[in-house]
């Protein structure tokens, strides 16, 4: 597969850091797609556990109002306000 880069910043970009890193573009281009990969599924497993922190943290809770929630909201079985 062959890339094309039709952005003057990007190849300006590329060209400059492949000159300090003293790195061929292609293996320049690898290794950043590669940490940006790694970046994206730390992020990725991250977010699943604060998801399953506070899955656990809301389950352990105690519970607050133990009434149904039409009774909370106080309405009859119409709708209506009680």
């Amino acid at each position: 597969m062959s890339i094309t880069i039709e952005n003057p910043e990007a190849e300006a970009l590329l060209a400059d850091l492949a000159a300090q890193t003293r790195r061929s573009p292609p293996d320049l281009l690898l290794a950043l797609l590669q940490r940006e990969r790694e970046r994206l599924e730390r992020e990725v497993a991250d977010g699943i556990e604060s998801g399953r922190i506070l899955h656990e943290r809301t389950h352990a809770s105690p519970m607050v109002d133990p009434r149904p929630i039409d009774e909370i909201l106080a309405y009859d079985e119409d709708g209506l306000p009680v």
